[in-house]
């Protein structure tokens, strides 16, 4: 083992030790070794409830921060894709299969002035 990879995992066991050099609790990474022992579906009470009884103060703002730079909080669902991404156009929009589906009415009827006539007449029947 060459020097160079000694002293890094020197630094790394240093970082993960739950205690500062002057004896103060390193809180972060005690939340880190609380939500490892009770697993990934971990919620911020319960790590401030074990953390209580170790006589650790945390707040949920401080474990939510930790936990989710630690990778442990899911993201959260978007509201979903937009419509068009569906296949489905918004009322407002015009996509290239409605511009066919009106040049086949059109073409059916005779001309764009008769479908409109006959759009028209459907808007007042609805």
């Amino acid at each position: 083992m060459t020097k160079a990879t000694a002293v890094k995992r020197r630094k790394k066991a240093a970082l993960t030790k739950a205690t500062h050099a002057n004896g103060e609790v390193n809180k972060a990474q005690a939340i880190r070794d609380t939500a490892k022992t009770l697993g990934t579906k971990v919620r911020p009470k319960d790590i401030i409830a074990t953390l209580a009884a170790e006589g650790i103060v945390v707040s949920s703002p401080q474990v939510s921060a930790t936990l989710k730079a630690a990778g442990y909080r899911r993201k959260r669902r978007g509201h979903g894709a937009p419509a068009a991404a569906h296949g489905h156009a918004r009322s407002t929009e015009v996509s290239l299969e409605h511009l066919l589906a009106a040049k086949a009415l059109a073409d059916k009827l005779g001309s764009v002035e008769a479908a409109r006539k006959a759009i028209d007449v459907l808007t007042k029947l609805a």
